[in-house]
């Protein structure tokens, strides 16, 4: 797989960068060091860290906006964690600032493999290896590529037979579903596609749970959003449905940034933890000029019935589930999906965890692992007990990462262990009820308590930051104040990106160095701005060579002065998220054995 940059207006226009799926971002900015797309020093309309585009473990790539510098896709401002589809054009800075378009390049999906069996397998192999057998060298070369292939082909006989246990398993839950709870199934699901360039591409999933709404991934209903006219749905009978409009659950974001804030450290480095999307929920809502298909028999649109809150919370690992929905990666016959029926899958619930995939009492065991196999394209299809009750909303899975054809091209294909993920469908229910908003504020509480279990990036951050100071200025610990506990910055009804702000007062005085550091509590991106007061003049230190200072979980600026000065210390971030933060000050007198640092001569320069 890869992605290629074609610019299109700017100082790059008519270069083109190709990357492989060797490279996880490619951050775009005036960073000579840190950026791969980088723009002239002096083309200030671009940050120095403007903005990067993030390989996910999927292959898809996703936006990753550092703050308020300006990001496009197709005329529409980007938002943070944003599938990005090939062809997309974006233009970075202002509105006439530089454009380019990604086209992304997938794979071709496997062959068929022949059916062949170990021994035949192993034969054509020893055959292979023994034809090239010589003396010496060669022959311990010869013997290990022997026990490589060995390995090899006794590890793909293990996952086969993981493979196998697995369909065993599926062919006794598919006798616990009657015949008329399938055909409700399949009649009830619907194929979420894209029109792109008159060509309907299936995208996702969806289910009708009611007359006019039906039920989603988020991370579907986020890449629809404010593009309703560009995607449609496919009835069972093949009438496209238009789409009025879409909602995400807030807890998507809001964890989706939470969760980045844990993780675990070792020698100082931080990794955040590897969850899957939680609260991923969405519905759409259908425009009443394209009703969705009625029912022969009732004149009802065919829906499916959610699962009580007690029946979701009597749930249990061995139960039988079944799905069905439209996986259309690396699948043959993918070009037809916009006109095929949904394929229908069974399996058995394998665990129930919490968000952060840990044990849980049943009131918070919103995760339903299972065994019902996952790919691009399943996403959001409904998943089902033996009565036909809805009880998650099917959203991800493990896959591996293969060559497909031995030259360095990589597909992804389904995990032989059939460990796959769905969200409890009461996420869904409060959705639709207008109360997601307060639970997910609630579920925070549980957070909270949740994260003492895991290593919190501020933690490293703050070690690193006291360790800067003593290499930096050879000073100690310091006096530390805290600003302020438990700040917010709000942009209120969280339809769109705002610049919000909290500006701090604080005294300086010569022979003493201010460090300031803030800890993005709520995990969305904030920054730190120090100007001298009452003034537009930005204020940093000759030791800290930073131009500007960029969002991020723990964001620090230092500041020395020659004369007493009043300080405005301004947290910022430009989000729709509410982003809570805290806002630490360290002190220290300047060693008089060291060099004295010197404010900085020019102003920081300010954020646009």
């Amino acid at each position: 797989m890869s992605i290629t940059i074609k610019h299109l207006e700017g100082p790059l226009k008519g270069q083109e960068q190709r990357f492989d799926d060797r490279v996880d971002t490619i951050l775009f900015g005036r960073d000579r060091e840190a950026a791969q797309v980088i723009y002239p020093p002096e083309f200030t309309v671009i940050g120095r860290k403007h903005f990067q585009l993030r390989r996910m473990a999927s292959g898809d790539y996703h936006t990753e906006l550092f703050g308020k510098g300006y990001v496009a896709i197709n005329g529409v401002p980007a938002e943070n964690d944003m599938l990005v589809k090939s062809e997309s054009e974006f233009r970075l800075g202002n509105k006439d600032g530089p454009a380019f378009k990604v086209e992304i390049e997938r794979p071709k999906a496997t062959e068929e493999l022949p059916e062949t069996g170990l021994q035949d397998t192993m034969s054509t192999a020893t055959s292979r290896l023994t034809s090239r057998v010589a003396i010496g060298f060669g022959a311990l070369v010869t013997v290990l590529v022997a026990l490589f292939a060995f390995n090899y082909y006794t590890s793909t006989t293990l996952e086969e037979q993981i493979a196998a246990a697995n369909a065993a398993a599926a062919a006794r839950a598919e006798k616990e579903f009657s015949e008329a709870t399938l055909a409700r199934l399949e009649a009830a699901v619907y194929l979420v596609a894209k029109d792109e360039d008159g060509k309907p591409l299936p995208e996702a999933t969806a289910w009708a749970f009611a007359p006019n709404l039906l039920a989603t991934n988020a991370h579907v209903t986020q890449a629809i959003m404010g593009h309703e006219d560009e995607f449609f749905l496919v009835a069972p009978d093949g009438t496209h449905i238009k789409i009025k409009g879409v909602v995400s659950h807030p807890g998507y974001l809001d964890f989706g940034n939470f969760k980045q804030t844990l993780g675990t450290s070792r020698y100082g480095k931080f990794t955040p933890l590897d969850l899957i999307n939680e609260y991923d929920v969405g519905i759409i809502e259908i425009d009443p000029s394209t009703p969705l298909p009625v029912d022969a028999k009732t004149g009802q649109p065919v829906t499916l019935e959610l699962a009580s809150q007690d029946e979701l919370e009597a749930l249990a690992p061995g139960m039988a589930v079944a799905s069905a929905g439209f996986p259309y990666e690396n699948i043959k016959g993918s070009a037809t999906a916009t006109k095929a029926p949904p394929v229908l899958h069974f399996g058995f619930i394998s665990s129930l965890t919490d968000v952060f995939m840990s044990r849980a009492d049943p009131a918070n065991a919103l995760l339903i692992q299972h065994s019902v196999p996952v790919t691009g394209g399943a996403s959001g299809s409904p998943l089902i007990d033996a009565r036909g009750k809805v009880i998650g909303i099917v959203n991800g899975g493990n896959t591996n990462v293969i060559d497909s054809a031995g030259d360095g091209g990589k597909v992804r294909m389904s995990n032989a262990v059939q460990i796959n993920y769905a969200q409890r469908v009461d996420l869904l229910r409060e959705l639709e009820a207008g109360g997601a908003r307060k639970v997910a504020d609630t579920d925070r509480a549980y957070w909270d308590k949740m994260k003492a279990q895991f290593d919190n990036l501020f933690d490293i951050a703050l070690a690193a930051f006291k360790d800067l100071a003593a290499s930096r200025y050879k000073v100690g610990e310091g006096e530390e104040k805290t600003l302020i506990d438990d700040g917010e910055l709000n942009p209120g009804d969280g339809k769109a990106i705002k610049l919000v702000q909290q500006t701090f007062t604080v005294d300086a005085v010569p022979s003493q160095i201010y460090g300031f550091i803030a800890d993005a509590e709520s995990g969305v991106p904030i920054a730190i701005n120090v100007k001298k007061s009452g003034t537009g003049e930005f204020l940093g230190d000759a030791k800290d060579d930073r131009q500007s200072h960029e969002p991020s979980q723990a964001p620090t600026a230092w500041v020395t002065v020659t004369e007493p000065t009043k300080l405005d210390v301004t947290v910022w971030s430009l989000t729709r998220l509410p982003a809570k933060f805290s806002l630490h000050q360290f002190i220290w007198a300047e060693p008089k054995t060291s060099e004295t640092p010197q404010a900085d001569s020019r102003p920081a320069a300010s954020q646009q």
